[in-house]
C-alpha cells in the first residue's frame, strides 16, 4: 500500500492542486497517463495493487476529513468514495456530473479500495472536447471486406476472426460515451417495455463493463438480445436469471447478490465471456474458435464442451451459437 500512496503523491505534485486546476490541464493530463475511456466503479471490482482510472458519474455529496475532503461518486455500477486534498468551488453542490481522473489501489480482495483524485472537469466540458477529437481512422471497409470474403470461401460459411486478438473486434467507431445512447436506442427497440431509463443504464453497463474487461460491447449485445432480449426479470424454465441468464450457481460463484439486477448480472456476464475467450483462445490459437466454444462453454457449460471435445451436439447449444454469431456479424456491419 506504501506503493500505491507515493504513486499519488508524485501524480499530484506533478499537476498542483486539483482545485485549482484548468480544464486545459485536465485534458493535458489525461493525455498523459494515456487515458483512453472513461469508466465506473466496476474496473475497481477485482483490482489487485494501483491502477490510473478516469471515473465518470454524479457528486452526491462530500464530508471534510483532518487532512483534506472525500466526495461520493454515483457511477452507473456504483458508488466511490474518492479522496482530495480540496473541493473546487464549482463542485460546492450536489448532483454534479464530472470526470475525474484518480489512482486506485488495493493490497488485496479483502481491502478496500483507496481513490485519490488526480484532477477532476466537467462532464460536459470533457464530452464535448472528445466530440471535437479526429476520429481514428476504422479498418471497418477493409476488414468488412475480407470478412465477407472469409464467409463465402470457407466450409460452412464459417467467417474468419475479425480480429487478430483474442477478442473479435473492430476499432471503435464512436468514443464509449457516444454509444451510449446508441446501444440504448437499439435495446428499447427490442424491449420495449423498458424505460429509457432503464435502457440507458443497460447500455451504459454493457459498454462500461467490455472496456473494463477488453471485450467487443457488440458480442455483449448480441448475447444478451439472445438470451434474454433485454428483460432484466426474465427466468428460464431451468432457473437461469436476467439479462445475462445465469444459473443460480453461477451467480453465486461469481458474486451476484441480485441477479435481476441489469448491473450485477452484465458485470458477471462480461467476466465469464473474457474467462472463456482468454481460456480457449489459450487452447486454440483461433479467435473464431475460441469464440465458438466460449459461446457453447456458456451455454451448455464448459464440462460438456471438455467431454465432447467441442460444442456439444446438443440441438439447444447449436442454434444458440449460430444465433449469437449471425447476429454478431450483424451487428459487426459484416
Amino acid at each position: 500500500m506504501k506503493r500505491f500512496v507515493w504513486a499519488a503523491f508524485v501524480a499530484l505534485a506533478a499537476v498542483g492542486a486539483a482545485g485549482a486546476q484548468t480544464f486545459e490541464q485536465y485534458v493535458q493530463l489525461r493525455k498523459k497517463l494515456n487515458v483512453k475511456e472513461a469508466v465506473g466503479a466496476s474496473a475497481m471490482k477485482n483490482l489487485i495493487g494501483t491502477k490510473t482510472l478516469e471515473l465518470k458519474g454524479v457528486v452526491t455529496g462530500h464530508v471534510k476529513t483532518g487532512t483534506g475532503i472525500v466526495m461520493i461518486l454515483d457511477t452507473p455500477s456504483g458508488g466511490v468514495e474518492v479522496e482530495a486534498a480540496e473541493l473546487p468551488d464549482w463542485l460546492n453542490g450536489n448532483s454534479v456530473s464530472v470526470r475525474m481522473l484518480v489512482t486506485a489501489g488495493r493490497s488485496d480482495e479483502l481491502a478496500s479500495p483507496q481513490v485519490k483524485m488526480l484532477g477532476v472537469a466537467a462532464e460536459t466540458q470533457v464530452a464535448n472536447w472528445e466530440k471535437a477529437q479526429p476520429k481514428a481512422v476504422a479498418r471497418t471497409s477493409t476488414r468488412s471486406t475480407r470478412t465477407k470474403s472469409a464467409v463465402a470461401s470457407r466450409k460452412g460459411g464459417r467467417p474468419a476472426p475479425l480480429s487478430g486478438s483474442f477478442v473479435p473486434r473492430s476499432d471503435w467507431q464512436v468514443n464509449a460515451n457516444d454509444a451510449v445512447p446508441i446501444y440504448a436506442q437499439f435495446i428499447r427497440r427490442q424491449n420495449s417495455r423498458l424505460s429509457l431509463d432503464e435502457a440507458t443504464r443497460i447500455a451504459a453497463g454493457v459498454v462500461e463493463f467490455s472496456v473494463a474487461q477488453g471485450v467487443d460491447a457488440r458480442l455483449i449485445m448480441a448475447m444478451v438480445m439472445v438470451e434474454s432480449g433485454f428483460d432484466p426479470n426474465a427466468k428460464s424454465h431451468a432457473g437461469a436469471m436476467g439479462l445475462g441468464q445465469l444459473m443460480p450457481g453461477t451467480a453465486k460463484g461469481m458474486g451476484v447478490g441480485n441477479p435481476y439486477d441489469s448491473i450485477e448480472n452484465l458485470n458477471a456476464t462480461v467476466r465469464i465471456v473474457r474467462g472463456h475467450l482468454e481460456n480457449y483462445h489459450r487452447k486454440t490459437g483461433d479467435a473464431w474458435d475460441a469464440l465458438v466454444l466460449m459461446l457453447a462453454a456458456y451455454n451448455a457449460g464448459s464440462g460438456a464442451v471438455r467431454r465432447h471435445g467441442g460444442v456439444p451436439p446438443y440441438k439447444e447449444t447449436q442454434n444458440y451459437v449460430r444465433k449469437v454469431t449471425d447476429l454478431y456479424r450483424r451487428l459487426c456491419g459484416a
